[in-house]
């Protein structure tokens, strides 16, 4: 185990302090488990320090990026921990992705070391990652391909690493350097790396605990997508900082998640409207899920109040919290004791420590109560800007450095704010986020295809799907079912769009851009 004494909370920077403060608490106390394998915080300890030592012994530095396809697992937590400690910088890759977006992602984030569980679901990611990054060395953890170390070789070579050039390299981490990035796209479509901070990261977990409460963090199962900031700030860190013990499980899948919880009483869920239309689609799983569960935390869109009605029950705490990638995550939450109309209607109010303002669309200051304008805020919990994108990350500050998130609010007399919309074109599918410039650009490298808008329909499990309209080249054809297996190939499912229209001609402003509006209500229609 690490030796360095734990610090008090208030002197937490790093997430290596976090993680050695929750050892000196928690000695003996479960960390993190899976399917087969338990491992205590001295465990935890443990296997990061090796994991670190083996990275060091592979010519990671500080600054370094050591990106990482794995799905929600212990290793995945051995792993982020032993590449930040050393002030190299994590980074997630989606499982879901194909080749376009690997190559982005990768190209982008020019990672010193790639890392893939593989096989994984039927597909041999080592051989596809490899394929895309040669230049990067590779470790897999499973079977791997040709030219790639496997788990236990690249422990083993961290054998040759000292003590003392693993506590020098964890001396030299300074709490402004990234420990995460995170990709998240933009109205162009090109996903941008948000750099997070071992201040901000560590400062939002802190915070989390706070409002949250210690003893409704004693346990959580975690089954989301890792490379996202809801599985990592939202999910696993405040668990962390309260010394509690987090259960991976590699999908999302109803029945088994209702199994791990009826074993495991986990009291702490991160949710969202899917999820709680998922869960109640299957009544006896969503009472499995939720009957030792504490805490429920939830965003990503409206929930309405009759599908709180059903979750709620005596005992069980309910918050609707909001966030972005660039905020580390949750940056609002509605406060201890709101009513289900409040959660419905709300996002509730911004952490202690952060500002939040509601600012005029002119730019010419904050807007008034009851005045929808763009949501801002500023403080510890903010990114530090996007990996290599000087432009985008001025873009993305005001002048006095809030964050522009790109989302509408009005602010309530309450002070509890109201989510009116988004600035942006992004909208959330199944609690994903789908940014139609990106599918558009998709679907027009099909031949038949000449101009391509998506917009944003309701629907009553999803929230929110993509319905794509489609113009025809001259002379050309194409079907639905056609550009969806186009798509297959290029872009995650969730991005695929549920509806398509396809035409020779679509409604275009003077300008000669399409008219989205008239798509869009033709689309509600």
């Amino acid at each position: 185990m690490n030796k360095r004494a734990a610090q008090p909370m208030a002197g937490l920077r790093r997430l290596d302090d976090l993680l050695d403060h929750a050892c000196e608490l928690a000695h003996d106390r479960v960390a993190a488990m899976e399917e087969g394998r338990s491992l205590t915080y001295a465990g935890l300890r443990s296997a990061v320090d090796a994991y670190a030592c083996a990275l060091l012994a592979a010519g990671v530095k500080r600054g370094d990026r050591v990106a990482m396809l794995a799905a929600p697992s212990v290793d995945f937590w051995i792993a982020f921990h032993a590449a930040a400690g050393i002030g190299a910088i994590w980074l997630g890759i989606n499982p879901r992705y194909q080749r376009r977006e690997f190559e982005h992602v990768l190209a982008d984030s020019d990672p010193a070391l790639v890392v893939a569980m593989s096989p994984f679901e039927g597909r041999d990611y080592c051989a596809e990652l490899a394929a895309l990054a040669p230049a990067a060395p590779m470790v897999c953890h499973g079977e791997p391909s040709a030219g790639a170390a496997s788990l236990e070789t690249f422990l083993a070579r961290g054998a040759s690493v000292s003590r003392a050039e693993l506590a020098a390299a964890r001396d030299a981490v300074d709490p402004e350097d990234p420990a995460l990035i995170v990709y998240t796209s933009g109205t162009t479509g090109r996903p941008k790396g948000a750099m997070l901070s071992h201040r901000a990261i560590v400062a939002s977990a802190l915070a989390n605990r706070e409002w949250m409460g210690a003893a409704n963090l004693e346990s959580s199962v975690c089954a989301a997508p890792v490379n996202h900031v809801g599985a990592i700030n939202n999910l696993c860190m405040p668990v962390l900082a309260a010394c509690g013990r987090l259960i991976f499980h590699p999908r999302v899948d109803l029945p088994v998640l209702a199994e791990i919880s009826r074993r495991e009483r986990p009291s702490y869920l991160v949710s969202s409207p899917t999820g709680f239309a998922m869960m109640l689609q299957q009544p006896q799983g969503a009472a499995d899920r939720l009957a030792y569960t504490r805490l429920i935390v939830f965003g990503g869109a409206v929930t309405p109040k009759p599908i709180l009605e059903q979750i709620a029950r005596p005992g069980l705490e309910l918050a609707n919290v909001y966030g972005q990638t660039e905020t580390c995550g949750i940056i609002t939450r509605t406060l201890p004791g709101a009513s289900l109309e409040v959660m419905s209607q709300t996002i509730g109010q911004v952490l202690p420590g952060a500002e939040m303002r509601i600012g005029q669309p002119d730019g010419s200051g904050p807007a008034p109560d009851g005045v929808a304008g763009e949501i801002q805020v500023r403080g510890p919990y903010v990114m530090s800007g996007y990996f290599r994108n000087p432009e985008a990350t001025r873009d993305a500050f005001t002048e006095d450095g809030f964050l522009r998130t790109g989302d509408l609010g009005v602010r309530r007399a309450d002070g509890n704010v109201v989510f009116a919309g988004r600035l942006k074109e992004m909208f959330k599918s199944g609690g994903y986020n789908v940014y139609p410039v990106e599918v558009e650009q998709a679907i027009c490298e099909h031949p038949a295809a000449q101009l391509a808008a998506v917009v944003s329909v309701s629907h009553p499990t999803f929230q929110e799907v993509g319905h794509a309209f489609v113009e025809t080249a001259p002379g050309q054809d194409v079907d639905a079912e056609t550009l969806r297996a186009f798509l297959r190939d290029r872009i995650a499912n969730y991005k695929i769009p549920k509806g398509f229209t396809i035409a020779a001609e679509l409604p275009k402003l003077p300008n000669g851009k399409l008219d989205k509006l008239a798509l869009k209500q033709a689309a509600a229609g």
